[in-house]
Formats: C-alpha cells, sequence, structure tokens
C-alpha cells in the first residue's frame, strides 16, 4: 500500500510558531532569490506552501521545506502561512526533484501569462523586474533559429547569449550551438569568440557591421585560446576521472558494509533517519 508523505490539503499557521529546522545565512536577505521572493509574495501571495512537521506532540512545529517563503512572510508582515505537514522529519522534500526552468521555459511561460490575460504590471511586479526588461524577455527569441531553440529549450543558459547569436544567420546560429554542446560550454564570452571568428557572410547585416573592419587575426586568436582552455579543462577531469571513480567504489563498500550491519541501521533510523536517506542515495550511485 502507497503511503501518503503529505497530507492532502492546507492548513494556515501562525507565522511566529513555526521554528526553522536549518540556520540561514546571515546575508540571505541581500540574495537576489529573497527579494524575488519578498516581491513575489506582495504582488501574488505566497504561491508555494511551506512544508512542516510536528514535533513533540505538536509542541514544536519544525520548517522543512519554505525557510526563505517564511522569513518573506516575517518581513511583509503576514500573520499566517499556508503549510502542508508531513508526517515524517523528512528533509528529502519534493523540492529537491524539481528541475529549475531554462531562460527559452521561463520565456515561453511569460508568454503564455500574458496570452491568458495577466496583466504586465502584475508580472513585473511578481518577478522584481522593470515593465521595460519584461519586454525584452519577451523578444529574447526574436531572430533565432527554431533549430536553436529547440537545441536550448532545456539548457540553463545565460541570457546575452542569445544576443550574441542573434548577430548570425542561422546556420551560423545552429553551428555555433552544435559546437557548444559538443564542448558544453554555454558562454556568452565563448559566443563573442565564435562569432568573431565568423566570417562576414555568416552575420546579419554584415555589409554595415563593424566585423568587416576589424582584425581577424586577433579574433582568431581569441577563439583559439578559448578552445586550449576548453581543452585543458577536458584533459584535467580524464585524469580525475579514474582516481576518483575507484574512490566512488570504495566509500560505497564501505557505505554498504555499515548498512548491512542491523544495529548500525536500526540507530540511523531511530536518531538520525536523514543521514540514512543520505547514504542510501550514495551506495546506489551506479558512476560518476
Amino acid at each position: 500500500m502507497i503511503k501518503y508523505c503529505f497530507e492532502n490539503k492546507c492548513v494556515d499557521i501562525p507565522v511566529d510558531a513555526l521554528a526553522p529546522s536549518k540556520q540561514l545565512p546571515v546575508n540571505v536577505k541581500i540574495s537576489q532569490k529573497y527579494k524575488q521572493i519578498v516581491l513575489s509574495v506582495r504582488a501574488l501571495g505566497l504561491v508555494e506552501p511551506v512544508v512542516i512537521c510536528f514535533k513533540d506532540s505538536g509542541k514544536i512545529i519544525k520548517i522543512l521545506d519554505g525557510h526563505l517563503r517564511v522569513e518573506a512572510l516575517r518581513e511583509l508582515n503576514i500573520p499566517t502561512a499556508p503549510c502542508i505537514i508531513s508526517p515524517d522529519e523528512e528533509s528529502y522534500t519534493y523540492n529537491k526533484h524539481v528541475n529549475r526552468l531554462s531562460v527559452i521555459q521561463e520565456q515561453k511561460m511569460l508568454r503564455k501569462a500574458v496570452e491568458a490575460g495577466v496583466p504586465s504590471e502584475m508580472l513585473s511586479a511578481a518577478l522584481g523586474i522593470t515593465p521595460a526588461i519584461l519586454t525584452a524577455r519577451f523578444r529574447l527569441l526574436d531572430g533565432i533559429c527554431e533549430e536553436v531553440v529547440a537545441l536550448l529549450a532545456d539548457k540553463h543558459v545565460p541570457r546575452a547569449l542569445f544576443e550574441v547569436l542573434k548577430k548570425m544567420k542561422p546556420a551560423r546560429q545552429l553551428e555555433v550551438i552544435n559546437i557548444m554542446t559538443t564542448l558544453n560550454r554555454f558562454t556568452r564570452k565563448f559566443a563573442l569568440s565564435m562569432l568573431q571568428g565568423s566570417s562576414a557572410e555568416q552575420l546579419v547585416n554584415y555589409k554595415n557591421s563593424k566585423m568587416e573592419k576589424r582584425d581577424h587575426k586577433a579574433s582568431i586568436e581569441r577563439l583559439e585560446r578559448e578552445m586550449a582552455a576548453v581543452q585543458i579543462d577536458t584533459e584535467k577531469l580524464i585524469e580525475d576521472y579514474g582516481g576518483n571513480n575507484l574512490k566512488l567504489v570504495i566509500i560505497k563498500s564501505h557505505i554498504n558494509k555499515i548498512l548491512d550491519n542491523a544495529k548500525v541501521l536500526h540507530w540511523l533510523m531511530d536518531n538520525n533517519s536523514e543521514f540514512l536517506t543520505q547514504l542510501k542515495k550514495l551506495s546506489e550511485i551506479r558512476s560518476l
């Protein structure tokens, strides 16, 4: 029989009654992520509930997931937080299984939100950006060929990369992205090197481009330096792989011996289930 990990409904809990399960960094409130959460809560309310569990017969309500959301609620003087209850103190929450949105996926969702009637002002307020920046994000893929969009759909790349790609013709865009995918190097600096190594015919509006007047020798040298750096990084990874893989085998063997010991296993289950979860994850790793 399948056991639910959480209750099937949200409950409102006073924010002051929620106890943290970990200490947040001192400078967390100046981070961009925290500021974005505050702006989102102010504009839309709390979208994702806090995950909690009850300890000591309900005397302590511990936060398992959502520490930053709770801090944002305190800052905005919101007295209660919608929470979902976990029967166990399991810190490995569903958030650890989430694949974060890529830049292209975010752009498509923004478009769908506007098409569904969500005001641009509300979106910009929730994201903590100006309407001008939001408009620029809507136009992120203008001038990018469909094949490149498909290749980058699930990859986390910087937005600045697309501004560089727009200066190239579709065939060159696809060629550059294929090289980046092979090397697994999606940086603006590397894209600029590829741009400067492009011929005039591969660029958009190349007749009016300053690229035609530049010294291509310096551009090619810069590209060669980038490629050399990538090659050095790759060789270092290859050299370290064998040793790291051996260490992994030894560590896994030791962990399996620990988990095979019934006394140790029962002690971990009773006293530190979080360590037990992490040890099981390590024992299931097949390779690097």
